[in-house]
């Protein structure tokens, strides 16, 4: 029993806890909008003063993703995109939709 105290013991000491996003830490500063008298002042909140920007750059998936169901029974039915050829303009993205049936 003292062994299991003292492993449990053990275990707390070695447990941290996370840090917090530094940016979450300090509240946004409040806006001053004062004018001098006689003037009218219109003041509006800064739309991004409340936003996270982004942490970096973001992965994107270098095939597009296939969204794919079953109808009913064997039926599967898939939606997805594919780069076509048009005539004069070269090649544009195409929606797709498969509807698979066996035999």
């Amino acid at each position: 029993m003292p062994g299991f105290a003292l492993l449990i013991l053990q275990a707390a000491s070695t447990v941290t806890t996370p840090t917090p996003d530094e940016r979450l830490l300090h509240p946004v500063p409040p806006r001053h909008c004062e004018g001098s008298s006689g003037e009218i002042m219109v003041c509006a909140k800064d739309q991004e003063a409340y936003r996270l920007h982004g942490s970096g750059p973001q992965i994107e998936p270098t095939v597009p993703t296939k969204a794919e169901w079953r109808l009913f029974g064997d039926t599967r039915m898939n939606v997805h995109a594919e780069q076509r050829a048009l005539p004069g303009v070269g090649s544009a993205p195409a929606a797709m939709v498969t509807v698979t049936v066996p035999f």
